[in-house]
């Protein structure tokens, strides 16, 4: 304790302080921007490969896909996420942040019902057996 009574030791920083500090990407680490650009890529090919009509897929293939596609959009609504609280830590709390949280929330909801599904694929797959 100091004269003051306060402690010396600095008081850890709250979440919205952490968050306003970001950093960019380390030293050989792509930008956010550019892994969000492959990712959204690769989703458009893949896309385009699962409409025509003449891929073959497997029933594990199918249920894979879906696992892979709830892990890819879990992933961006916890990125939605963070990107709602750095809106809010600064300053733009109201409809902005509102909207990405809404959008959040909305991601998580369809990565929650594509796992769903890959387990019904599962399912009906040892039912069919």
């Amino acid at each position: 304790m100091t004269v003051a009574g306060r402690s010396e030791e600095q008081p850890e920083p709250s979440a919205t302080e952490r968050r306003s500090t970001r950093r960019g990407p380390q030293a050989g680490q792509d930008s956010p921007v550019e892994v969000a650009e492959q990712i959204g890529q690769a989703a458009a090919e893949l896309a385009q490969h699962l409409q025509d009509p003449a891929v073959l897929l497997s029933v594990p293939d199918t249920e894979q896909v879906l696992r892979s596609f709830s892990t890819a959009v879990q992933g961006m609504a916890d990125g939605v996420t963070g990107i709602t609280e750095w809106l809010r830590a600064a300053g733009h709390a109201g409809s902005l942040s509102g909207h990405s949280s809404a959008v959040a929330d909305r991601l998580e909801h369809t990565a929650r019902e594509l796992a769903w599904l890959a387990e019904t694929v599962q399912r009906a797959q040892h039912d069919h057996s």
